[in-house]
Formats: C-alpha cells, structure tokens, sequence
C-alpha cells in the first residue's frame, strides 16, 4: 500500500521538489498558502476540520523569512515569524497526534535552516523562531517515542530558491560561493533527498536530529558572511 505523505508549504521551490520526489510511489497531498496560511489561525482551524487523512510521513516547508534586525523590528514581525515557524507547527501536530492522524512508526521532517545554528544582523526573527524549532525536535522525539513516530529537521544552507534570490543579489551569493568547499550554492533536490531519506526505513535509527545540509558552507563558521 502506498504511504500518504502530507508537505505543508508544497508550493514553494524546496517544498515542491519534496513533493515531486515522494509523488513516484507515495500519496501525497501538498499545501499552498492559499489552501493553508500558516499566519492565520481561522486557516490552520479550517485545515485541521477538513482534514480526515492519517498521514505516514509530514514534511514542514513553509517559513517566514523578512530581514529585519532587533533594533527595527515592531513586534508584530517577531510574532508572524514565531506564529508561521514555530507555533503553527506546533498547533498542526499537537492536533495530528492527539487524533492518532499520524500513524505509528511514521516520521515528521521539519526544514529548519542554518540559522537555527548561528545567529546574523537582520535576521532577528527568523533566528530565534528556528532555534526554538530544534527545541521541539528534541522534545518531540522523547514524547513520540511510545507511538513510534519518529522526528528530524534538516538545515539547508544557501539553496537556489526564489527566496534566496530574493535576499540576495547575484554578487552576495557569489561572494558566498566561495567560501562553499563544495563550490556552489544547493538545489533545492539536495534537501528533498534528504528528507526522503529521513522518510524511508534506512534511518530508522536517526531520531531528534537537525541535519545540515549546506555544502560544507558552516564547517568555516560561516566566514563572516551576512
């Protein structure tokens, strides 16, 4: 029987090649924000009523992402960056579980990113959301164990998406390409394997960990790039 795989925030660059990916032999239903907007809770209640599906695999996509620094954030984007990365996520599968909609022996992948590990100017919000997802990974992996559901995150480093794109002009990323020892930024396949891999039963034993996936870009901790 095929898995059934849920990818919230399927319609972004890294969202939709995890999609494509497991779509070979699996389920899978995969969000856009216009069917699930995670900075709103009448959507993410609407979601959850309308959903009668158990799920093998859940695979988190969607971020907020807005440079902003401490200094010149109002706190109304320090909290849509909380709400969309950090309790939206919280909320869906607080409500998954205790409906037994995730099925055991099942996994939950969460895309974290590189910025749950370091911290940068203008980068206030997203930072502190991330590093409090690793929390939860954490946290999650001891209080899942007893239904054997098993909890990972992965941490790209610089992949190329329309996001980076957008926060980055083609000279920074340059720039940050050559502190890569692997010579260029991602793709957004390198994280769907991942996760894929996350999924199947040849990680079974990996349980409550971020894995990062950046080309080697951290291992110079991070070279004092923006």
């Amino acid at each position: 029987m095929s898995k059934e795989v849920l990818v919230i925030g399927g319609s972004g660059d890294i969202g939709s090649s995890i999609a494509t990916l497991f779509s070979d032999n699996c389920i899978v239903k995969s969000t856009s924000r216009d069917e699930l907007d995670l900075s709103s809770d009448k959507s993410i209640k609407s979601f959850l009523s309308l959903n009668k599906k158990k799920f093998d695999h859940v695979i988190f996509c969607a971020a907020s992402n807005n440079l902003c620094s401490f200094k010149d954030a109002n706190y109304s984007e320090i909290e849509q960056s909380i709400k969309v990365n950090l309790l939206s996520i919280t909320e869906i599968l607080h409500e998954l579980i205790k409906r037994n909609f995730i099925n055991t022996e099942g996994s939950i992948v969460i895309i974290s990113s590189l910025y749950a590990h370091f911290g940068r100017t203008k980068r206030f919000p997203y930072s502190v959301s991330k590093h409090a997802l690793l929390g939860l990974v954490k946290n999650l992996a001891i209080e899942l164990s007893p239904k054997k559901i098993r909890i990972n995150s992965v941490s790209p480093g610089f992949i190329n998406t329309k996001l980076t794109r957008k926060n980055l002009s083609s000279e920074e990323i340059k720039k940050i390409e050559e502190y890569i020892p692997s010579g260029s930024i991602g793709n957004p396949i390198d994280i769907a394997n991942v996760v894929y891999f996350l999924c199947n039963k040849s990680s079974n034993y990996i349980n409550g960990q971020d894995i990062v996936v950046d080309g080697g870009f951290s291992c110079g901790g991070f070279m004092g790039v923006e």
